[in-house]
């Protein structure tokens, strides 16, 4: 069987000596895998980059096969942005994020247009990218499952001055609700709560902090899965 379908590139692993193993999320078919050849022509690798729009043709003799792959460059998102290490970083990441925790072949056209937001945003000149991105993360732990909630107080039921998460349940809670608990909560950056707020360094690591906590308790550790090293990357390029 065949098929065609447009999809990103979400990496790339060594078979053998003279294949890959290519990971892509498609528009139809979701997220696929597939034996590809050839990779060491410059021309191809340069199409199979992390975050890469492509035209991907599968075939194989059953749909449950690995099968093949060849592909065609749609654009190239990645060497838009091969001089910002923090942004390729972050577009590496999120495909390493999408690759870990969704499901094979199961189309999910939220995830698939909210990659190709956010990687629009990052090859552009949006100056307050890390904000988009840290969204990005929290709706992906909606997508599979594990959203949090921050529209109002888990102890309060108050919808104002919502500052901390709780670690337990993923919900807000205000200064007052937090009372002697303070410093076993999350803190929640105002700009999760309303996008027009600015931010500083502070904010994009409590922001990045508070995504990987709950990627780390809900999904990562329950499946004795590593954190993505580009997106431990992203973090420390923040701290440093």
């Amino acid at each position: 069987m065949r098929w065609s379908s447009e999809g990103f590139v979400l990496s790339l692993k060594p078979h053998n000596e003279k294949s890959y193993i290519l990971e892509v999320l498609t528009v139809q078919h979701g997220k696929h895998k597939g034996l590809i050849r050839g990779v060491h022509s410059k021309n191809i690798r340069s199409i199979i980059e992390p975050g890469n729009e492509i035209i991907a043709h599968w075939s194989g003799r059953l749909e449950t096969h690995l099968g093949n792959y060849s592909v065609e460059s749609i654009k190239s998102w990645s060497s838009l942005i091969l001089n910002d290490r923090k942004k390729l970083c972050a577009l590496t990441s999120a495909c390493s994020l999408i690759s870990n925790t969704i499901a094979e072949k199961q189309p999910n056209e939220n995830i698939y247009t909210g990659l190709k937001f956010l990687i629009q945003i990052l090859t552009s000149n949006n100056d307050q990218w890390i904000k988009d991105y840290i969204i990005w993360e929290l709706n992906l732990l909606t997508e599979i499952g594990y959203g949090l909630d921050l529209t109002k107080c888990a102890v309060t039921n108050e919808k104002d001055n919502l500052v901390f998460v709780s670690p337990a349940t993923g919900s807000a809670v205000t200064e007052i609700g937090a009372g002697q608990y303070k410093n076993k909560l999350l803190k929640l950056p105002k700009f999760l709560i309303n996008e027009k707020f600015d931010h500083d360094t502070e904010d994009v690591i409590d922001g990045l902090n508070l995504a990987e906590f709950f990627f780390d308790k809900w999904f990562y550790k329950p499946n004795n899965l590593n954190f993505p090293e580009s997106r431990n990357r992203l973090k420390d390029m923040f701290i440093k």
